[in-house]
């Protein structure tokens, strides 16, 4: 079971609620993404989990909206797993009553991972995609166009049928939306 738990902190960049973390639930939880430690993120996290541990929180990246919060994470729940490592060489990750895979995907940053369920198709992608806009590749912090490209393409070779963003809503339709993003940035 996937569970949306805003991170709670709201931005410009970030949306109304802030970002996006994922709880996926079952015999060890995985959190998608640390957010920033807010209070009101924690306490949404330990109520979705009623009382049981987070097994482990996979960080898509080093930004501080996706990763800072891995300090209060680990306050509250000690023992806790970090994988912030998906960039490296593919693994298999535990995540509620099944196992996902990391996805490097550099290109938004350097060290860019997404994480990918290959029973349900579902891809939960940091900052690699948003519905509604394009994603900033900032070269000031280590972004790549030429490695987005590439990873864009990585992605939609496993044929997603769902993809869970790091901000905005859940993308139904990621065929289309990498389409037209490699022809936006094809166009530029």
């Amino acid at each position: 079971m996937v569970t949306l738990i805003p991170a709670g902190n709201p931005g410009a960049f970030t949306g109304p609620t802030g970002n996006n973390t994922w709880l996926i639930d079952g015999a060890e939880p995985l959190l998608v993404d640390a957010g920033v430690g807010a209070a009101s993120h924690l306490e949404a996290l330990a109520a979705a989990l009623a009382g049981r541990t987070l097994a482990r929180v996979f960080v898509s990246h080093a930004h501080p909206d996706h990763a800072s919060g891995v300090p209060a994470l680990r306050a509250r729940w000690p023992g806790l797993e970090v994988i912030e490592d998906g960039h490296a060489a593919p693994r298999e990750v535990p995540a509620g009553d099944g196992r996902m895979v990391t996805v490097g995907t550099p290109g938004h940053s350097p060290d860019h991972a997404c994480l990918w369920d290959p029973r349900e198709r579902a891809l939960f992608a940091g900052d690699l995609l948003v519905a509604g806009g394009t994603v900033m590749i900032a070269a000031s912090s280590g972004g790549n166009l030429r490695e987005y490209l590439a990873s864009l393409a990585r992605v939609r070779a496993l044929e997603p049928v769902r993809v869970y963003p790091g901000h905005g809503p859940v993308i139904d339709e990621p065929a289309a939306l990498i389409d037209h993003y490699v022809e936006h940035r094809r166009a530029r």
